[in-house]
């Protein structure tokens, strides 16, 4: 008797142990990119004081990597759909070019190649999430929820030690001499990685060229057309611009704000920026297995309306140990939208492998916002001063929340 595609599915994800150590491999790998790019948020100060950069032109240096990474990745999520055969190879160059943009930045002369090479890194590691990303909902499309917000709380690994490491780093290096480690490590990565994805034989599987004819890439843009002129996807895209309006506000002004209001050296703004991630990576997972128990729809306002009422919190305390107890808490949440929205994107578009084009599409509208708003807080900064960043938070968390709000109801199709 046939199978129903219920059981194919559930066929495929009993897998072996070595596919499940990949998977495990894939996931843990998101650590590097995370490392470095939330490790660079301790840099930033250093940055922003050796060069006397006024705060709308250190608000840039974000906007260029978070711009940069929201292109390639939805240019890159859209040609991978094309060659998915080749989405173990892009993991690969993610990583090293990713390394080597970093390194290219401890060797830039003028803050212009600075932001030149703060573009490359962040594109190289932003591509990395609509392979990754798809290859995870295929494997596993039962537990999609969850195998997502894994993935997020691995990041969230890197965005705790590499705070940390990099804080710790600085009181004894340069901060162009941090940046000198990124292509070596990310080689280690990429070789550890290759290692164990050339033995799952599952994994292999997706390296092997289509038997038929490729789709074309205007039978595939028809087949996106058609999933954004459906009310999900485009409301599921306006709540993750707001998500990504509120996160990269906080990300780069915190320890600006840290540094400049209350003279925290580069430790205490490791500390800070790591609490900032590091209760994500329990409470991303159980956020994650959740949802796919009740539903995207009230888990990810449920998480958007929590970050808008501890930014207030954060903006009534101003500093102190109070300020400190309620960033740790904001890092419960920070990220915990994300991987949702994600994951009720490819609900959405179950079965039509537009896997890379959704996470894609997501990640790089997430992304392209979030690197908007440390420019537009630079702006209301230099006008309005300090005080204005969590009231900024909180007020973009609540209107995401609202909209949130009106999503349809969000599942796989079949189910």
């Amino acid at each position: 008797m046939a199978r129903t595609g219920d059981e194919q599915e559930a066929a495929q994800e009993a897998a072996g142990p070595r596919d499940r150590v990949a998977a495990g491999a894939v996931v843990g790998a998101h650590t590097l990119q995370h490392l470095y790019q939330h490790g660079f948020y301790v840099i930033l100060p250093e940055v922003y004081a050796a060069l006397s950069l006024t705060p709308i032109a250190g608000g840039a240096i974000e906007t260029a990597r978070r711009v940069a990474g929201g292109v390639a990745s939805m240019g890159g999520g859209f040609v991978l759909d094309r060659f998915q055969d080749k989405r173990i190879l892009v993991l690969y160059l993610s990583l090293l070019t990713m390394g080597l943009g970093y390194l290219l930045v401890g060797v830039a002369p003028t803050y212009v190649v600075i932001l030149v090479a703060v573009a490359l890194a962040n594109a190289a590691g932003s591509i990395w999430h609509p392979a990754a990303l798809s290859l995870l909902s295929q494997r596993y499309p039962h537990r999609r929820g969850f195998w997502l917000a894994l993935h997020r709380a691995a990041g969230s690994v890197g965005d705790v030690t590499g705070p940390l490491l990099v804080g710790a780093l600085l009181t004894v290096l340069v901060w162009q001499g941090v940046l000198y480690g990124a292509l070596p490590l990310a080689l280690v990565f990429a070789l550890l990685l290759w290692v164990v994805l050339r033995k799952a034989p599952q994994w292999q599987a997706t390296t092997q060229a289509p038997t038929g004819e490729r789709r074309s890439f205007r039978e595939q843009s028809k087949a996106l057309g058609a999933m954004l002129r459906g009310r999900s996807l485009r409301r599921l895209l306006l709540v993750g611009a707001f998500n990504g309006l509120g996160q990269g506000g906080l990300l780069v002004w915190l320890g600006i704000y840290l540094s400049e209001t209350q003279g925290m050296g580069s430790v205490g703004i490791g500390v800070h920026t790591a609490l900032l991630t590091g209760f994500g990576i329990v409470a991303g997972p159980l956020t994650g297995m959740l949802s796919d128990r009740v539903g995207r729809k009230p888990v990810i306002a449920g998480v958007l309306a929590a970050k808008s009422l501890i930014a207030v919190g954060m903006a009534l305390a101003g500093s102190g140990v109070l300020l400190s107890l309620l960033v740790a808490l904001m890092g419960t949440v920070m990220f915990g939208a994300n991987s949702l929205i994600q994951a009720g994107a490819l609900d959405v578009a179950d079965g039509h492998d537009l896997e890379g084009s959704m996470i894609g599409l997501l990640w790089g509208v997430n992304a392209l916002f979030a690197g908007l708003s440390p420019l537009v807080l630079g702006v209301l900064v230099q006008g309005i001063g300090f005080a204005v960043l969590f009231w900024y938070v909180a007020a973009v968390n609540a209107l995401a929340t609202v909209m949130a709000l009106m999503l349809p109801r969000l599942e796989r199709r079949g189910r």
